[in-house]
């Protein structure tokens, strides 16, 4: 699985090892749940951004080789991170922080929920299947269909309780 954050700044590179630019935001499609592309940052400052179809990439390691770059508008990552994630009753379950995409496809997976600092720490954050998500304009609706399924995200330090077990 990967995260945005595995992919955000990284270096960008086309097929005749010329550094393009940067990653700078990911394009997605919230219906088909399936990521476009990425934003790319250029180096040149007279250049726009630019995009590159994840279709045109070839490899990524600790950079990314691409093969074309054109200019593309979509809906970005960064419009979508920090919105409200609310439950059919209109309770507040948390805020948009991360994506969750699959290795083989890069298809979106789940979404990684904020509960606030405290609670994260304690209880961990949420995540929730792309598929129980339906994006609005101001919220993300949440539409459950087994209630007595979670899945959560809990930091490393707080998971080992007894040094013994």
């Amino acid at each position: 699985m990967y995260k945005t954050k595995d992919f955000m700044l990284m270096d960008v590179i086309n097929i005749e090892r010329k550094r393009i630019g940067f990653i700078k935001d990911i394009l997605i499609n919230f219906n088909d749940g399936r990521l476009l592309g990425f934003c790319i940052s250029p180096f040149k400052i007279f250049n726009k951004n630019l995009f590159v179809q994840i279709q045109d990439v070839i490899t990524f390691n600790s950079s990314i080789v691409v093969k074309d770059t054109s200019i593309r508008k979509g809906l970005r990552i960064s419009e979508i991170r920090g919105m409200d994630v609310v439950d059919i009753n209109g309770d507040l379950l948390g805020m948009v922080e991360d994506f969750i995409f699959d290795k083989r496809d890069f298809r979106i997976t789940g979404m990684v929920v904020s509960t606030g600092f405290i609670r994260n720490l304690v209880h961990g954050k949420k995540v929730f299947l792309i598929k129980e998500l339906i994006l609005g304009e101001k919220n993300i609706l949440y539409i459950s269909k087994n209630s007595k399924i979670s899945f959560l995200t809990i930091p490393h330090e707080l998971r080992e309780v007894n040094k013994y077990e």
